[in-house]
């Protein structure tokens, strides 16, 4: 069974922009298959040679087309596996700049502010994607396929902004809330459990000691 490493476990659930395409833009043929080409390397992203050469295939890819957005998030593994975290906050902010409304990529953006040490710019990323957050979900049907992940997401910027007792009683309301779901072994309600109970310290510690998820 092969194994991957990802950037960070708590936001595998969490990644709502690669899914979103708010303007439509037809992507260059030629950096799509630039992508496909660095893609199959994810296999072997343990390799610092291999990491490179996808991001060499990436760097070309968005050279074609300045506004592949998939192009640039690919590049998000790679960085983090070389730990080149300069590059993956520069990477971070030109997603941000195509996708200014993205909740996930602000809070992916003040993890990796933390991880290099800058906790008041991370703060500002936190407090952004929490402002959007909250706005979407005072609207959003509890029923809707996205409910879980931006309330898991207004959560774990609560948990980074150190009011970890008001997130634990926004998880433990959707945790009571979302019903069993024996067909896909309860992977929401597990994820949800798996970040209750959590301090910064904790959630933090999950990221800078990453386990191998296998697929």
């Amino acid at each position: 069974m092969t194994i991957i490493k990802f950037i960070t476990p708590f936001l595998l659930i969490a990644l709502y922009s690669c899914g979103q395409n708010p303007i439509k833009h037809k992507v260059d043929p030629a950096a799509v298959q630039l992508n496909n080409r660095a893609m199959t390397l994810v296999l072997f992203i343990d390799n610092p040679d291999s990491s490179k050469m996808a991001i060499s295939l990436l760097d070309k890819a968005t050279l074609i087309d300045s506004n592949y957005f998939l192009g640039y998030a690919n590049k998000l593994m790679f960085y983090s596996q070389l730990k080149q975290f300069d590059k993956l906050i520069w990477t971070n902010n030109k997603l941000i700049q195509l996708r200014p409304s993205a909740q996930d990529l602000y809070l992916r953006g003040g993890i990796f502010y933390e991880q290099i040490g800058d906790t008041e710019s991370a703060k500002g990323y936190f407090n952004k994607s929490l402002t959007i957050c909250n706005a979407v979900l005072d609207t959003m049907n509890t029923k809707n396929r996205d409910f879980v992940m931006f309330t898991t997401n207004q959560a774990i910027n609560l948990i980074m902004l150190n009011d970890s007792a008001r997130a634990n009683n926004t998880l433990k309301v959707l945790y009571d809330n979302r019903p069993d779901d024996l067909k896909f072994e309860n992977v929401e309600k597990k994820y949800i459990q798996s970040l209750m109970n959590k301090n910064k310290k904790d959630l933090l510690d999950l990221l800078n000691n990453q386990k191998k998820f296998s697929l």
